[in-house]
């Protein structure tokens, strides 16, 4: 195995590059392993050979208008396409009548797991706000002793359209924390009582254009719950801002795992998280409008949720690290 880390396309301290799968190099088979998303146009250098990519972007790449960001013509490239998407692997799979995708965990660094910790906050968050719902549970979440973690000031739909017109912003009041390192965001995160989680994208606008202009898309199962496209959806969709939900699997569930902080999702019509981690067990639910509720409720309770968070710890360590991932679905491809 040797892994492909040409044109890589995310940020040295993105989660897709925390892997270090070349560790793992001389105990595999002839093949390219891509970690993380790149220039898809490499793949002319090596298109003869067998080539494997961990594709996490999946479902959302399909709603982006960026053909260098979703590369649908690049698929036949690779021999496999580990996916993070159910609802995708099924759907091409089906499609193009090829077992290609096959449905993994994302997998986290076990050489970079924190140590435990003493709990200094009560919740945090770590993305940037790309939806109104998110956008109120930052504002929810600011009521007690939080941390923010995010990577642009531009979140939120206002502070977007101002970037765009004046190419500038300011620093948004809610941000604790910005473009910290991985290590000091698995700091941050062992340090909180409670993660804010959600396996979830919000579709809308822009997005919601893409999605549809993408073939078939009606019969994937992640996109059961946009609207069809018609005429007068289209022009709505111009100026609705009504976000509709598509599930994706996070890497924040097993940084949150892994640190020790209780995995505290939105419920939702998929709950894509109950594929590796139990509710009540390993993890629990909030439901929409209800997020302070249970905040309170947890804080106020936090002795019966620490046995939670070690479950949630346990299995992450015996079953979702690198090295897991390379004794399941890389040492013997």
């Amino acid at each position: 195995m040797k892994v492909f880390n040409w044109g890589i396309k995310v940020s040295k301290e993105d989660p897709m590059q925390q892997y270090d799968f070349c560790r793992f190099e001389n105990m595999c088979g002839d093949f390219y392993l891509i970690e993380a998303r790149f220039k898809f146009s490499l793949l002319e250098e090596i298109k003869n050979k067998k080539i494997v990519y961990m594709n996490f972007e999946e479902p959302n790449r399909f709603m982006s208008p960026d053909s260098a960001f979703r590369g649908d013509e690049y698929d036949s490239y690779f021999y496999k396409i580990f996916t993070c998407c159910p609802y995708t692997a099924e759907w091409l799979n089906k499609q193009r009548d090829a077992n290609r995708r096959e449905v993994v965990y994302i997998p986290i660094n076990e050489e970079k797991i924190p140590p435990k910790a003493e709990k200094k906050y009560d919740i945090i968050y770590v993305g940037n706000i790309n939806s109104r719902e998110l956008a109120k549970n930052i504002k929810t979440i600011s009521k007690f002793n939080y941390r923010l973690i995010a990577r642009s000031h531009n979140i939120g739909i206002l502070s977007l359209l101002k970037y765009k017109i004046f190419k500038s912003y300011k620093k948004n009041k809610y941000i604790t924390d910005h473009e910290v390192s991985y290590k000091e965001k698995m700091h941050l995160l062992s340090e909180s009582k409670i993660a804010l989680v959600h396996g979830l994208l919000w579709c809308n606008g822009k997005t919601l254009r893409a999605a549809w202009n993408t073939p078939g898309i009606e019969e994937h199962g992640a996109f059961t719950l946009i609207p069809k496209k018609t005429w007068y959806n289209y022009l709505l969709s111009f100026v609705s801002n009504k976000e509709h939900l598509v599930p994706q699997l996070k890497t924040r569930f097993a940084e949150a795992a892994t640190s020790r902080a209780l995995m505290l999702c939105r419920k939702d019509p998929f709950n894509i998280i109950e594929r590796y981690y139990v509710p009540d067990k390993e993890f629990v639910y909030y439901e929409e409008e209800k997020l302070e509720e249970k905040i309170n409720e947890i804080l106020a309770n936090w002795g019966k949720y620490e046995l939670i968070v070690e479950n949630a710890y346990n299995r992450t360590i015996k079953e979702y690290t690198t090295q897991a991932f390379f004794e399941k679905y890389l040492k013997n491809l």
